[in-house]
């Protein structure tokens, strides 16, 4: 056997946890059409792993579970199948410090790691700088990295958010080379101590004893710390009323579809466009750091029906004479616009939430618009 195949198997072998990539092909535009400019998931898969083919999208036997992928595609086509439904916390936070560290980093007694900086979320960055908190990216050595494209991808984006909110020095990435893990676990250790969950021993246990209530006590602590970031969230959103929502009808018809559409449901789409939506609701000062892009249609369009009807996500459609955008289904994929034969679509920036929160007229069968 090949020695690179062997490695590849071997990391696998050690990242599987019965989890593996579940794919919706609906919302894939090469599958809708090959005239789609995007490629981007086989040709940056770091295993080579994908092949899309006229019908169909497959995932080789080669691939390791890195879930690049699913940071790849604006439409979401790939997913991870979890056990328990719900997604890891992953950073470690002392006082005003949130810390992430990257899976090559070898540092005992810390389990909160990334596969690699890519997994961070957009979103979660942005909250992170606006808030003042400073955001530390403990990695390895990234150039020589086999995720080095989506690290350096990051790096960029995290340097533009901070650049727009002048936060250039709440953001550093720190090589674990040069980072003094010792002093951080014991600072950790004191954060811990002073949030008044840790379990007090009795003087009279023994080592062992001991060792086990300091593992108790880590476990209580970060059970509560979830728990209340869990019921804060869970308050957040019992109080939050859809009317209040300045896109308060597409987030009723779209957020809660059951089963009620006729092609399968993309749950993580509807899950990240809910998250934008509701972020820009409360930060519409930043809505220039999503890149939100939609389309327009000009006096060429001839109204041949492409774009709506292969429209991955549906966010295009045409009724009663007019063709229709819905912006809270619209990623940007470019797709209508790569297939548009006669140069009728353009795509622009989105600027205020008004642009956004409602279902728009593009075109009018007989009132074509300049």
């Amino acid at each position: 056997m090949n020695p690179i195949n062997l490695f590849n198997l071997l990391e696998k072998f050690l990242n599987s946890n019965d989890e593996g990539i579940s794919i919706n092909e609906n919302y894939c535009v090469r599958l809708k059409s090959p005239m789609a400019s995007c490629y981007e998931c086989v040709n940056r898969c770091p295993e080579l792993s994908i092949n899309i083919s006229d019908n169909r999208i497959e995932i080789l036997k080669t691939c390791t579970n890195c879930n690049a992928c699913l940071y790849i595609c604006p439409n979401y086509v790939f997913d991870v199948k979890r056990k328990n439904g719900e997604e890891l916390k992953k950073h470690l936070t002392i006082n005003n410090n949130i810390y992430y560290f990257c899976s090559k980093t070898k540092i005992e007694k810390i389990n909160e790691k990334i596969k690699c900086i890519y997994e961070v979320d957009t979103l979660n960055i942005i909250t992170i700088l606006k808030e003042g908190n400073n955001l530390f990216f403990i990695t390895g050595d990234c150039n020589s990295c086999k995720y080095s494209y989506f690290h350096n991808k990051t790096i960029k984006r995290v340097k533009e958010i901070a650049g727009f909110l002048n936060r250039e020095e709440n953001f550093k990435e720190i090589n674990i080379n040069e980072f003094d893990a010792g002093s951080f676990l014991d600072a950790l250790k004191n954060n811990d101590n002073k949030t008044g969950d840790s379990i007090k021993t009795d003087a009279k246990d023994n080592r062992d004893n001991d060792k086990k209530d300091e593992a108790l006590d880590r476990r209580e602590f970060f059970k509560n710390y979830f728990k209340g970031i869990k019921n804060s969230t869970k308050k957040f959103a019992q109080d939050l009323s859809i009317d209040d929502l300045p896109f308060s009808e597409l987030y009723s018809n779209y957020i809660d579809l059951g089963n009620k559409n006729d092609k399968k449901i993309n749950k993580l789409f509807l899950k990240k466009r809910k998250g934008i939506f509701l972020f820009l609701k409360n930060n519409e000062d930043l809505m220039a750091l999503l890149n939100i892009k939609l389309p327009k249609l000009n006096k060429n369009c001839v109204f041949c029906g492409n774009c709506w009807e292969l429209c991955p996500t549906g966010a295009l459609s045409y009724k009663k004479s007019k063709i229709l955008l819905e912006p809270f289904l619209c990623t940007g994929c470019n797709l209508c616009k790569d297939i548009c034969n006669f140069g009728a679509v353009r795509m622009y920036k989105a600027k205020n939430l008004n642009e956004i929160s409602k279902e728009k007229v593009l075109l009018l069968q007989n009132q074509k618009i300049p």
